[in-house]
């Protein structure tokens, strides 16, 4: 018997059980913190051959030199088992021993095929639960990740349990330089990463939570926006060409709106609702959220409706709304036509329409939060901000004038 720490190994010799040859086989009995099993090592001898103090066959023939070279080789192969799942420093069980023992080891868990399994989960969430847009952003983190194990590591796939925190501090940091995305994208891809993982952690798959020791800190960032005099002056820029008039017009609905570019893209008219006054407003759930929004339309965002109306009811508008990537590019053009120092983007409309639209001209916090669609008002509380910031900023330029 061969007895380290609380583990034990020994070689029995059954008396209970006969081989075709008559002869009795030998087991390697495992004892590990109070539990047995027993494995058949494939090797028989008499039992009066059988020394039970020395674990060996006694005998003079050649066959039974041969038996305990091979139980020695046995035992070796035991310990070098329980050696390697003891120096992991992971918890391990008997069966798994045992399992490592005959070589029937469960094949561990790798990163990649995890996330991508995470991704099929998603995939099949699209349209019920998240938008197309959310989906697309975990695979790109499933592709972040890819390029990371490759430029890091050399590999294409790696250890589910190897990945710690120091595994995450350094992703972090090969999404802020080598791919050169801002602080808060490259927490947000942090984020998907621990989404997905979150089941492996509950369900005891990842031994401990590599995100529990992350710090990772969001930057403030002031989002920028148009004022009311760059507002103002967009709408009555001179575009000969008819495209970018068309996607000028749509961004300052969205400026009038704030709707965000996919809740844009899908409008319809029956979003569109009438009141008895002859009012209209729009009614839409917000595609991100899933929250509803409620959103009176402005004399200038009618004015942009009848442009496009094939009848006198704004709700016949017939537009078309071109990819988001492609409306940023055509606003690009714009922003140099304008002579802006700020480059148009699509979500800069939803932003002025929170700021310089609304919160500017005393609209509560509170209905701002309801047309935007957030699910609740800390969303909405960072323009809020922006807006006293602009405070701020304006009263210190004529700070001079009433020394």
């Amino acid at each position: 018997m061969q007895e380290l720490l609380d583990i034990s190994f020994s070689f029995q010799c059954r008396s209970t059980r006969l081989n075709k040859m008559g002869k009795n086989p030998i087991i390697l009995r495992i004892s590990f913190r109070s539990e047995r099993r027993d494995i058949f090592t494939g090797l028989a001898c008499h039992k009066k051959d059988w020394n039970s103090q020395l674990d060996k066959v006694v005998s003079v023939d050649k066959e039974a030199g041969a038996i305990n070279k091979n139980l020695d080789i046995i035992l070796r192969k035991a310990n070098g088992a329980f050696d390697n799942l003891r120096f992991s420093e992971e918890a391990f069980s008997i069966d798994e021993l045992v399992d490592k023992i005959k070589g029937k080891e469960t094949k561990p868990a790798l990163l990649i095929d995890f996330l991508e399994e995470g991704n099929k989960r998603m995939l099949q969430r699209v349209d019920v639960e998240i938008p197309k847009a959310t989906y697309y952003k975990y695979r790109r983190s499933l592709q972040h990740m890819q390029e990371f194990l490759q430029t890091e590591f050399r590999v294409k796939n790696y250890i589910l349990n190897k990945v710690d925190t120091k595994f995450l501090e350094k992703y972090f940091h090969f999404l802020r330089t080598t791919k050169n995305i801002s602080n808060n994208t490259a927490i947000k891809y942090i984020v998907f990463v621990k989404t997905i993982f979150n089941p492996a952690i509950r369900d005891g798959i990842l031994k401990a939570d590599p995100f529990r020791g992350l710090r990772l800190k969001h930057k403030t960032v002031i989002r920028q926006f148009l004022t009311m005099e760059e507002l103002t002056y967009l709408s009555t820029l001179k575009l000969t060409d008819k495209d970018l008039d068309r996607k000028r017009d749509i961004f300052l609905f969205a400026c009038y709106t704030g709707l965000a570019y996919i809740d844009l893209k899908n409008l319809q008219s029956h979003h569109i609702e009438a009141e008895t006054n002859g009012a209209f407003y729009i009614r839409k759930p917000r595609q991100k959220t899933g929250e509803d929004s409620i959103i009176p339309l402005l004399p200038s965002a009618l004015r942009i409706l009848k442009k496009y109306c094939i009848t006198k009811d704004i709700r016949d508008f017939n537009w078309y709304i071109s990819t988001n990537q492609k409306m940023n590019l055509g606003l690009k053009y714009i922003t140099q036509k304008a002579g802006f120092a700020k480059i148009l983007h699509m979500h800069m409309a939803r932003h002025t329409f929170a700021t310089t639209v609304t919160l500017s001209n005393g609209v509560p916090i509170e209905s701002v939060s309801k047309m935007l669609g957030h699910a609740n008002i800390r969303q909405t509380q960072h323009y809020a901000k922006v807006v006293a910031l602009k405070i701020k900023n304006d009263m210190a330029q004529i700070e001079g004038l009433f020394q």
